[in-house]
Protein backbone atom coordinates (compact mmCIF):
# COMPACT_ATOMS: atom_id res chain seq x y z
CA UNK A 1 0.00 0.00 0.00
CA UNK A 2 1.36 3.41 -0.91
CA UNK A 3 1.61 6.26 1.54
CA UNK A 4 -0.74 9.17 1.02
CA UNK A 5 0.79 12.53 0.06
CA UNK A 6 0.23 15.06 2.86
CA UNK A 7 -1.35 18.32 1.63
CA UNK A 8 -2.97 21.49 2.93
CA UNK A 9 -6.72 20.87 2.80
CA UNK A 10 -7.86 24.37 1.85
CA UNK A 11 -11.40 25.72 2.06
CA UNK A 12 -11.96 28.93 0.11
CA UNK A 13 -14.89 31.01 1.33
CA UNK A 14 -16.23 33.65 -1.05
CA UNK A 15 -18.21 36.23 0.89
CA UNK A 16 -19.24 38.14 -2.22
CA UNK A 17 -20.89 35.12 -3.85
CA UNK A 18 -21.59 33.25 -0.57
CA UNK A 19 -20.11 29.95 -1.75
CA UNK A 20 -17.31 27.59 -0.75
CA UNK A 21 -14.66 25.61 -2.61
CA UNK A 22 -12.31 22.97 -1.27
CA UNK A 23 -8.89 22.06 -2.69
CA UNK A 24 -5.60 20.49 -1.76
CA UNK A 25 -2.28 22.29 -1.95
CA UNK A 26 0.79 20.08 -2.31
CA UNK A 27 4.13 20.78 -0.63
CA UNK A 28 5.45 22.11 -3.97
CA UNK A 29 2.57 24.61 -4.15
CA UNK A 30 0.37 22.87 -6.71
CA UNK A 31 -3.35 23.49 -6.21
CA UNK A 32 -5.64 20.48 -6.62
CA UNK A 33 -9.25 21.65 -7.18
CA UNK A 34 -11.71 19.25 -5.56
CA UNK A 35 -15.24 20.54 -5.10
CA UNK A 36 -17.26 23.76 -4.98
CA UNK A 37 -20.81 25.04 -4.81
CA UNK A 38 -22.77 27.46 -6.90
CA UNK A 39 -23.11 31.02 -5.58
CA UNK A 40 -25.62 31.45 -2.77
CA UNK A 41 -24.72 28.37 -0.72
CA UNK A 42 -24.48 30.41 2.51
CA UNK A 43 -27.62 32.48 1.88
CA UNK A 44 -29.44 30.66 4.70
CA UNK A 45 -27.45 32.63 7.31
CA UNK A 46 -28.81 36.00 6.20
CA UNK A 47 -31.22 37.42 8.77
CA UNK A 48 -30.48 34.79 11.42
CA UNK A 49 -29.11 35.36 14.93
CA UNK A 50 -25.39 34.95 15.59
CA UNK A 51 -25.97 31.55 17.25
CA UNK A 52 -28.05 30.34 14.29
CA UNK A 53 -25.50 31.60 11.79
CA UNK A 54 -22.59 30.00 13.67
CA UNK A 55 -24.41 26.68 14.03
CA UNK A 56 -25.30 26.63 10.34
CA UNK A 57 -21.74 27.41 9.21
CA UNK A 58 -20.12 24.95 11.63
CA UNK A 59 -22.28 22.15 10.25
CA UNK A 60 -21.92 23.24 6.62
CA UNK A 61 -18.13 23.61 6.82
CA UNK A 62 -17.76 20.32 8.71
CA UNK A 63 -19.44 18.67 5.73
CA UNK A 64 -17.08 20.52 3.39
CA UNK A 65 -14.10 19.13 5.31
CA UNK A 66 -15.49 15.60 5.11
CA UNK A 67 -16.06 15.89 1.38
CA UNK A 68 -12.59 17.38 0.89
CA UNK A 69 -10.96 14.55 2.84
CA UNK A 70 -12.90 11.97 0.81
CA UNK A 71 -11.78 13.57 -2.47
CA UNK A 72 -8.15 13.79 -1.30
CA UNK A 73 -8.13 10.15 -0.22
CA UNK A 74 -9.24 9.10 -3.71
CA UNK A 75 -6.23 10.97 -5.11
CA UNK A 76 -3.78 9.24 -2.74
CA UNK A 77 -3.55 12.38 -0.58
CA UNK A 78 -4.39 13.23 3.03
CA UNK A 79 -4.66 16.50 4.94
CA UNK A 80 -1.66 17.50 7.06
CA UNK A 81 -3.23 20.86 7.97
CA UNK A 82 -6.69 22.34 7.38
CA UNK A 83 -6.74 25.93 6.15
CA UNK A 84 -9.75 28.19 5.71
CA UNK A 85 -9.24 31.30 3.58
CA UNK A 86 -12.01 33.87 3.19
CA UNK A 87 -11.95 36.77 0.76
CA UNK A 88 -13.39 38.96 3.56
CA UNK A 89 -15.62 38.54 6.63
CA UNK A 90 -19.00 37.14 5.58
CA UNK A 91 -21.26 39.86 4.26
CA UNK A 92 -24.80 40.33 5.55
CA UNK A 93 -23.90 38.32 8.65
CA UNK A 94 -23.30 39.13 12.28
CA UNK A 95 -19.94 40.97 12.61
CA UNK A 96 -18.63 38.31 15.05
CA UNK A 97 -19.58 35.33 12.87
CA UNK A 98 -16.25 34.80 11.10
CA UNK A 99 -14.28 34.96 14.37
CA UNK A 100 -16.67 32.59 16.17
CA UNK A 101 -16.60 29.98 13.41
CA UNK A 102 -12.81 30.25 13.04
CA UNK A 103 -12.24 29.76 16.77
CA UNK A 104 -14.62 26.80 16.81
CA UNK A 105 -12.67 24.90 14.17
CA UNK A 106 -9.28 25.73 15.68
CA UNK A 107 -10.46 24.55 19.11
CA UNK A 108 -12.23 21.38 18.00
CA UNK A 109 -10.09 20.19 15.09
CA UNK A 110 -6.66 19.35 16.46
CA UNK A 111 -5.52 16.56 14.15
CA UNK A 112 -4.85 17.83 11.62
CA UNK A 113 -4.65 21.34 13.06
CA UNK A 114 -6.62 24.27 11.64
CA UNK A 115 -5.75 27.83 10.64
CA UNK A 116 -8.28 30.43 9.47
CA UNK A 117 -7.33 33.50 7.43
CA UNK A 118 -8.95 36.46 5.71
CA UNK A 119 -7.26 38.04 2.69
CA UNK A 120 -6.28 41.59 3.60
CA UNK A 121 -7.29 43.06 0.24
CA UNK A 122 -9.71 40.38 -0.96
CA UNK A 123 -9.04 38.18 -3.97
CA UNK A 124 -7.92 40.43 -6.77
CA UNK A 125 -5.32 40.23 -9.48
CA UNK A 126 -2.41 37.83 -9.82
CA UNK A 127 -0.36 39.27 -6.96
CA UNK A 128 0.59 37.22 -3.95
CA UNK A 129 -2.12 37.56 -1.35
CA UNK A 130 -1.63 38.93 2.15
CA UNK A 131 -3.37 36.90 4.84
CA UNK A 132 -4.64 38.10 8.20
CA UNK A 133 -4.88 35.36 10.82
CA UNK A 134 -8.33 35.03 12.39
CA UNK A 135 -7.55 31.91 14.44
CA UNK A 136 -4.98 29.12 14.59
CA UNK A 137 -1.55 29.15 13.05
CA UNK A 138 0.37 27.77 10.13
CA UNK A 139 4.12 27.31 10.12
CA UNK A 140 5.99 29.85 7.96
CA UNK A 141 6.90 27.32 5.25
CA UNK A 142 3.29 26.19 4.82
CA UNK A 143 2.08 29.80 4.90
CA UNK A 144 4.50 30.64 2.10
CA UNK A 145 3.28 27.65 0.06
CA UNK A 146 -0.32 28.73 0.70
CA UNK A 147 0.14 32.37 -0.31
CA UNK A 148 1.99 31.41 -3.49
CA UNK A 149 -0.61 28.80 -4.51
CA UNK A 150 -3.73 30.85 -3.74
CA UNK A 151 -3.77 33.24 -6.76
CA UNK A 152 -3.71 30.36 -9.25
CA UNK A 153 -6.24 28.37 -7.25
CA UNK A 154 -8.55 31.39 -7.02
CA UNK A 155 -8.28 31.94 -10.80
CA UNK A 156 -9.22 28.28 -11.26
CA UNK A 157 -12.55 29.00 -9.55
CA UNK A 158 -13.70 30.41 -12.90
CA UNK A 159 -12.99 27.08 -14.67
CA UNK A 160 -16.14 25.00 -14.14
CA UNK A 161 -14.45 21.93 -15.64
CA UNK A 162 -11.77 21.93 -12.93
CA UNK A 163 -14.21 21.36 -10.04
CA UNK A 164 -16.80 18.83 -9.00
CA UNK A 165 -19.95 20.77 -8.17
CA UNK A 166 -21.79 20.04 -4.95
CA UNK A 167 -25.51 20.60 -4.94
CA UNK A 168 -26.59 23.19 -2.41
CA UNK A 169 -29.27 22.14 0.03
CA UNK A 170 -32.40 24.25 -0.08
CA UNK A 171 -33.05 26.21 3.12
CA UNK A 172 -35.11 24.26 5.66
Amino acid sequence: MTDKEPVLLTVLIESVTRRWSVAGITSDGRGVPLMCTEPGDFDAVVGQTLDEQASYLRHRLSGVLQRGCDRLWGRQMKPRHIVFVADEPLRRSHPDLTQRVAEHFVEWMTSPPVAFFICTDGWSGDAELTLDTVAGELDPTDQEILTKALPTLIQTLQDREAWEFAASKPPA
